[in-house]
């Protein structure tokens, strides 16, 4: 039978619960509200962030409304004291929005001499209704001169790859959520990494030297050689694109350092970044068995999700975070017709009512793609296809996971189970943002066909096997098991100064609650985020949005744990150390209120 909101393992969390209050090794000084100027309110609204100065520009994200989304920005010149300058908002174009991974960079050549602030465009609007900006209005890069923080202009709007997965031409830039810039100092060219929602050639490099014409140099897709980042054992690492990007000097080499989700961390050359001459340095592998699991005496396959990470300034460590945000792994079996007892795993969209302790049984319905007004009244659980592409679908992209999960919730279904589409992503699986009072889980595309009674299906063919006109669907259940939240990896790394390295795996850390049966509903988020290593000591600065931030020392010896600041309605996200009258400190952003300062 179908559930609708019990915590698991049986055990109901407390209304308003919060982790315990702690705080010791830093010390928050300061801290800054933001205004929303669409009057929307803050809730999750404030993602990430980067600094200059005396100045730091918070990245305003799709929630709660998705109105007048940009950059704040923020004078830290007294860190106990920092304010909002309100009239220097940076506004994107409607129907965009930026998330993570802001950049900034100083440049002084023939074209441009000042301080400059890139950030990426993510696309934000009802997938069936029209466009409503002309061609050139969303997606790609923006780049502002910020020499003046206060009085930014905008240089650049919405540069980037304009080329759909086939090569043809898009009227759009392809959404980007995560950017960094760097300069190569010699040669003197500028350069900005994009990490696209292109499910190709997601990782592309554009020159920015002229930031007033930026040009697209390179599109790399690690999936492929001479890169060929991914595992086959354990099974369950297919969901592999590019997350964030980070380049540092090492030697006279310029090393990227990658999170590419399931495929782990990757070290990169981008010295020269053209096309034939990036190479590969290293790779992470994950191990058979999740560490932080198997110290509880759990046996299960990692999770995978490499998130974000740092590479330390000597080149000699990095430290990456997986970041899992559903607490629970959601076990699944087909119960009748000729794939009965085959086991598959679904990810369960944590903003949904959670599966309980009786799990989720029966046969499913299925309703096509799960648009509004095309859902018919029905009981129990909806079955229902992902829409193309926006790059791809044309006129007709079909609607959002949260259009889906409101029509089959109003027609009286009682869990949603929404199956990947055809495409390069269709083993892509992973818990979708929708929120609403009955489950979401989403499904790659194999386990889909086979929810559709198709046999003899397999990895390879999955992608490109149509949806069935008349399926035969079987009956299924579906099971919860906790799997902690995501957590911390250090890595042991060799960069020569030429060919290849390694990245050996040292540690792991966790929050002792993200581990904990009774914290997996009720307590917020409780995953690794993100990370920032100290210029000038072995400490890196993590975020674990409601679990607060942890302050760590890292070595030879591993992650230990030296400071913490945790208090009730703490979300954190991003972290950078920025040095402000000569001393170092810790800027972090909360999701529902704006900066936070800390000294370190």
């Amino acid at each position: 039978m179908t559930g609708t909101g019990t915590a698991h393992d049986g055990q109901d969390a407390p209304e308003g619960a919060q982790l315990p209050t702690v705080s010791y090794g830093v010390r928050c000084v300061g801290r800054a509200q933001v205004n929303n100027p669409s009057g929307a309110g803050l809730e999750r609204h404030i993602c990430d962030l980067a600094a200059h100065g005396n100045h730091a520009f918070l990245t305003a994200y799709r929630e709660p409304t998705c109105e007048r989304t940009g950059a704040y920005v923020i004078d830290i010149s007294d860190p106990r004291a920092p304010f909002e300058v309100e009239s220097a908002f940076m506004e994107t174009t409607t129907g965009n929005y930026v998330g993570e991974g802001p950049g900034v960079i100083e440049v002084d050549n023939e074209y441009f001499s000042g301080v400059l602030f890139v950030h990426g465009n993510e696309i934000y609007a009802q997938a069936h209704a029209p466009d409503p900006t002309g061609p050139r209005q969303r997606g790609g890069v923006n780049i502002w001169d910020i020499t003046d923080p206060e009085h930014a202009r905008l240089l650049t709007a919405h540069a980037g790859d304009y080329t759909d997965v086939d090569g043809s031409p898009l009227d759009q830039a392809v959404e980007v959520y995560y950017v960094f810039p760097w300069t190569n100092g010699a040669t003197g060219r500028t350069y900005v990494a994009m990490v696209t929602v292109k499910i190709t050639t997601d990782i592309c490099i554009m020159d920015i030297t002229d930031p007033r014409n930026p040009v697209l140099v390179n599109s790399l897709d690690l999936r492929l050689p001479p890169f060929g980042v991914a595992q086959k054992s354990p099974a369950g690492l297919d969901s592999l694109f590019g997350h964030a990007v980070d380049v540092k000097r090492s030697g006279d080499r310029y090393v990227m350092s990658a999170t590419y989700w399931d495929g782990g961390y990757v070290l990169l050359d981008v010295t020269d970044p053209t096309p034939g001459n990036v190479s590969m340095i290293a790779q992470s592998f994950y191990a058979e068995l999740d560490e932080e699991r198997a110290k509880h005496g759990h046996r299960v396959p990692p999770e995978g999700n490499a998130e974000h990470c740092a590479l330390s300034p000597d080149a000699r460590f990095l430290v990456g975070a997986d970041e899992n945000y559903e607490a629970v792994r959601l076990i699944g079996t087909i119960t009748s017709g000729p794939e009965a007892g085959l086991e598959f795993t679904a990810a369960w969209s944590p903003d949904t009512a959670p599966i309980d302790e009786d799990g989720l049984s029966g046969t499913p319905t299925f309703v096509g793609n799960g648009c509004p007004g095309t859902v018919r009244p029905g009981r129990g659980i909806a079955l229902m296809e992902r829409d193309a592409s926006l790059l791809t679908a044309g006129s007709n992209p079909g609607c959002s996971f949260q259009e889906k999960l409101d029509a089959v919730a109003a027609a009286g279904y009682s869990a949603g189970i929404v199956f990947n589409r055809q495409g390069p992503d269709a083993l892509h699986q992973y818990p979708t943002s929708a929120k609403g009072p009955i489950p979401l889980i989403f499904v790659n595309r194999l386990t889909g066909l086979r929810l559709l009674g198709v046999t003899g299906v397999t990895e390879e063919t999955a992608g490109s096997t149509p949806t069935p006109a008349a399926p035969d669907i079987p009956a299924i259940a579906l099971r919860s098991v906790f799997n902690g939240w995501g957590y911390l990896r250090l890595f042991r790394t060799h960069v020569p100064a030429v060919g290849s390295g390694s990245l050996e795996q040292v540690d792991t850390y966790a929050i002792p609650e993200s581990q904990d049966p009774k914290y997996a509903i009720g307590f917020g988020d409780l995953s690794a985020s993100h990370v920032a290593i100290d210029p000038d000591r072995r400490l890196v600065y993590a975020t674990f949005y409601s679990g607060g931030l942890r302050v760590l020392s890292y070595g030879p010896d591993g992650l230990r744990e030296v400071g913490a600041h945790c208090e009730p309605g703490n979300d954190f996200v991003g972290v950078v150390v920025h040095r402000i009258g000569g001393r170092n400190y810790a800027l972090v952003t909360d999701r529902n209120y704006g900066l936070y300062v800390f000294d370190v």
